[in-house]
C-alpha cells in the first residue's frame, strides 16, 4: 500500500523580502498600502536599493502554508517554477531543508526567481509588493502525474490565476488529484484576485474544490455582500467546508449548516501580520491530513496564525508541534 503524503501545492514560488516601513514611506510609491501590488523587477530592484531588508525567507503565499504544514510535522510537495539564481537556489535550498518535495528543480531558462517585497508598519499592517518572476511560466506541461499523484489534498492559491498557463496549469491539476481521490482545497488569497475573478473563481469553487479559504472581505466580495452574516449563508450554500478568517476575532469554519467559531489565540503584541492567513490554511490542511475533526483542525489554524504574528517574517521561529 502507498503512503500518501499529506499536501501538494502549486503556487508561485518565491522569497518573502520584509522591511521596517510606515504609511508615508508606503504611499511615496503610489502603492495600494494593505494590500498586494504586482510589480517589475526594476521597482524590486530599486526598493531593495532603497530600504534595508530585515530579513529574507523563502516564501510567497502557498510557500508559506507548505512550511506551516512541516512544521507541524507535516510533509508535501511544492510545484513552482524558479530560476538557477541566488534567490532561486536559496528557495531550493530552503525548502529541501525543511522538509518539503520541490520535484520541477531549476527551470526557468531567463527570468528571474520571484519576490515578495513586504513592508510591514509597527502595528502590523503588511503592505505586499510582488515580483512573479520565473513563477509566471508555469504551465500545464510542468504538471506531471507523477510529481502530484499519492498526497491526501491538492492546494491552490488564487494568486496564480493572473495567468492563462498557470490557470491551465491549475486546472490539469485539479483533473490529476480528484482522479487520485485526493480533496482539493483552495485559496481566495486576495481582495483583488476577487476582484478580478469572481466569475472563474466561481466555477472552479463549485465544480472542483473540496476546503476553500477566505477572510472576511474576500468571501464578502467573492458574494458580492457587505454583510459576513450574508457571506456565511453564501458559505453554507455551497456544500463544502469553508474556513474564514476574522482578524483579531478568531475565524468561523462552515460545513453545510454547521458553523464552528474558533477563538483566536492571543498574543502579547502583534508585530508582523504577514502570512498569518498562509499559516492559518497550513494549520488547517494539516489537521485535515492527519484526519482531525474541523474544531481541531481550527485550533491548529489559530496556534500557526498567533505564533507568525508575534514576530517579523512568515516563517515560525519554533516548530509549531511543539505547540499542540
Amino acid at each position: 500500500m502507498t503512503i500518501k503524503l499529506d499536501v501538494v501545492g502549486i503556487g508561485n514560488a518565491m522569497v518573502d523580502a520584509v522591511i521596517p516601513s510606515n504609511k508615508t514611506e508606503i504611499e511615496k510609491h503610489k502603492i495600494n498600502r494593505d494590500s498586494m501590488n504586482l510589480i517589475d523587477e526594476d521597482l524590486k530592484n530599486n526598493l531593495h536599493d532603497q530600504y534595508k531588508i530585515k530579513e529574507m525567507v523563502g516564501g510567497g503565499s502557498l510557500g508559506n502554508s507548505m512550511f506551516g504544514i512541516t512544521s507541524f510535522g507535516g510533509n508535501g510537495s511544492f510545484i513552482g517554477k524558479i530560476k538557477n539564481d541566488e534567490i532561486g537556489i536559496y528557495l531550493q535550498k530552503d525548502m529541501v531543508r525543511e522538509g518539503l518535495q520541490f520535484p520541477l528543480g531549476f527551470t526557468s531558462p531567463d527570468i528571474s526567481t520571484g519576490c515578495c517585497t513586504i513592508f510591514v508598519e509597527d502595528d502590523g499592517t503588511r503592505t505586499m509588493c510582488t515580483f512573479l518572476g520565473a513563477g509566471t511560466l508555469i504551465g500545464p506541461e510542468d504538471i506531471l502525474p507523477e510529481h502530484i499523484t499519492s498526497h491526501q489534498i491538492a492546494y491552490l492559491e488564487g494568486y496564480l490565476w493572473d495567468n492563462q498557463n498557470a490557470k491551465m496549469a491549475m486546472k490539469k491539476m485539479v483533473d490529476i488529484c480528484k482522479s487520485d481521490n485526493q480533496k482539493i482545497a483552495f485559496t481566495l488569497s486576495d481582495l483583488f484576485c476577487v476582484d478580478r475573478h469572481r466569475d472563474s473563481f466561481k466555477e472552479l469553487i463549485e465544480n472542483d474544490v473540496d476546503i476553500l479559504f477566505a477572510n472576511e472581505d474576500e468571501i464578502k466580495a467573492q458574494c458580492q455582500s457587505d454583510s459576513l452574516d450574508k457571506a456565511i449563508e453564501y458559505a453554507k450554500s455551497l456544500n463544502m467546508i469553508v474556513a474564514i478568517t476574522k482578524a483579531k476575532d478568531g475565524s468561523v469554519i462552515v460545513n453545510n449548516n454547521e458553523v464552528i467559531e474558533i477563538n483566536p489565540i492571543k498574543v502579547d503584541k502583534v508585530v508582523d501580520t504577514t502570512g498569518a492567513g498562509d499559516l492559518y490554511a497550513g494549520g488547517f490542511l494539516f489537521g485535515m491530513a492527519k484526519n482531525k475533526n474541523l474544531s481541531t483542525c481550527g485550533h491548529y489554524a489559530s496556534i500557526a496564525a498567533a505564533e507568525i504574528i508575534s514576530h517579523y517574517g512568515a516563517r515560525p521561529l519554533v516548530k509549531l508541534s511543539s505547540l499542540i
